[in-house]
């Protein structure tokens, strides 16, 4: 009895088995089978999916805003969208470009930088709008001390000396004189010049003794000092040469037993000025005028100085000071009338 029960299984299991191989060879061969392409046909390419980017819709210079208008919606291939490519323009709000934008291009955030950013050692960035920078030499005194640091706003100070000159020769006064000789008679008569002398001013003495009269020493110059450049921005002290270089070197520290090196101190500042207080620094330094920056206290950046230039007639006047009258006599002030002594008013008798 089992032995006939396991035929029959065997019997039903291989009668399944032709059936679904039936069904599967009647499926393939039932199926339409696709048309093959034609000689000459074209094939059309498979559809990439496309993303929405913006774009610049006009060129932006390095530096400039993100005003409306300037950018711009447009569909791009997904695979050529960089991954840094912008989501909305409100992400460049408060954002300047970094580099120069040309119509069309994608932008990302690299093409992005804060407007308020301060001193980013990339000089451009640094400038306020309006100003440009100029170097300004500096040492000790000049600097006040070394003390004025990136963003101290600072007046700038000219002091020079004023003299009269000829106005046809442009040369200082007074000029050189000769007088003219005139010698012979008739066909032989001739001129000439004399030696050259100073140009002094003629003077009779008891209105019978004519004579000319020469100055002693050369024109003494007159001295002014005035307030000039104001509002000028610090943007660096010292040069620019390493800046915007990765990873700069550390100086080594000093081995044991080696003075530590003084620091260098620095020679030179980048100011931002007006355009035509640019200028004024330029012919003030290449006419040799004499020129220390004034640090302004933190809060008065702003605020305009309105000073008289300061001159001898000035100093005169504000502090009141009274010429002294010509006298007769003065103090003797040669070597035998001043006599320094080392020893102490009240010295200790010796031996005590």
């Amino acid at each position: 009895m089992g032995r006939r029960l396991f035929i029959v299984i065997g019997i039903i299991l291989a009668i399944l088995a032709v059936a679904a191989v039936g069904i599967v060879l009647y499926t393939r061969t039932s199926a339409p089978a696709e048309p093959a392409p034609q000689e000459g046909a074209v094939v059309q390419p498979t559809e990439e999916p496309m993303v929405e980017v913006i774009v610049a819709v006009q060129p932006i210079p390095r530096g400039g805003k993100f005003v409306q208008g300037s950018l711009g919606r447009t569909s791009y291939p997904a695979v050529s969208v960089p991954p840094s490519a912008i989501k909305s323009e409100t992400e460049t709000i408060g954002k300047i470009a970094s580099s120069e934008i040309v119509q069309g291009q994608i932008i990302v955030q690299e093409l992005l930088r804060e407007e308020t950013l301060a001193f980013t050692n990339e000089a451009a960035f640094d400038v306020p709008p309006g100003h440009v920078m100029v170097a300004f030499p500096i040492n000790q005194q000049s600097s006040v001390a070394y003390a004025i640091q990136p963003g101290d706003v600072v007046d700038v100070l000219m002091t020079f000396s004023l003299v009269d000159l000829d106005p046809d020769f442009q040369t200082i006064l007074p000029n050189k004189f000769s007088f003219l000789l005139e010698s012979g008679e008739g066909e032989n008569s001739s001129v000439s010049l004399s030696a050259e002398i100073d140009n002094g001013r003629l003077v009779v003495r008891d209105d019978k003794y004519p004579g000319y009269e020469f100055p002693r020493e050369d024109q003494r110059p007159r001295r002014v000092a005035l307030l000039t450049v104001q509002k000028a921005k610090v943007i660096k002290v010292g040069d620019w040469l390493g800046q915007g270089q990765a990873g700069a070197a550390e100086a080594a520290p000093a081995e044991e037993g080696v003075p530590t090196p003084t620091p260098t101190r620095p020679n030179v500042v980048s100011l931002a000025v007006m355009p035509h207080d640019a200028l004024v620094l330029l012919w003030a330094r290449q006419s040799r005028i004499y020129m220390e920056l004034a640090m302004r206290a933190a809060g008065d950046e702003d605020a305009d100085h309105t000073i008289e230039a300061v001159s001898l007639q000035y100093m005169l006047t504000r502090f009141n000071i009274a010429v002294p009258p010509k006298a007769s006599f003065g103090i003797d002030k040669s070597q035998d009338a001043v006599t320094a002594s080392n020893e102490p008013v009240f010295a200790p008798p010796s031996g005590e």
